[in-house]
């Protein structure tokens, strides 16, 4: 078996593991598309790194510890990443939901505003016509 055979097999499942986490959470509604498409981007970045580069001599210039302490980073950066999108995806609901109540609050001052209208050409109406009689 060759030397960077192991790093090639790494790249694809860690592409195909990030793939799939996006995947599951735009299903579980955890993540909203415009967050997913770049996991997805992502993935398929790393799914054709492993499937393009070769690293057959990768032992000339890192050691296994070397090899190992880089694939601890990169799950520990992912899944950082992976909070860090779910937070934004919960920030951009909220932002959105607080859209929309400022929308029916405008709304609702808008018909405030016309009724006090009526109601001082109303009042101004009464006082003309208490101070005729």
């Amino acid at each position: 078996m060759r030397d960077g055979l192991f790093i090639q097999i790494l790249l694809i499942a860690f592409g195909a593991s990030m793939f799939i986490t996006g995947v599951i959470s735009l299903v579980r509604k955890k993540m909203s598309e415009v967050v997913v498409v770049p996991w997805g981007l992502g993935a398929l970045i790393f799914i054709i790194l492993g499937i393009i580069v070769r690293p057959d001599g990768w032992k000339t210039y890192l050691s296994t510890s070397g090899l190992i302490m880089i694939i601890v980073f990169f799950v520990i950066a992912t899944y950082a990443i992976y909070f860090f999108s779910i937070r934004i995806t919960e920030t951009m609901k909220k932002n959105n939901e607080l859209a929309i109540q400022v929308s029916l609050l405008n709304s609702e001052v808008e018909e405030l505003r016309k009724k006090m209208e009526a109601m001082e050409e109303d009042v101004s109406a009464n006082e003309k016509d208490s101070v005729r009689n």
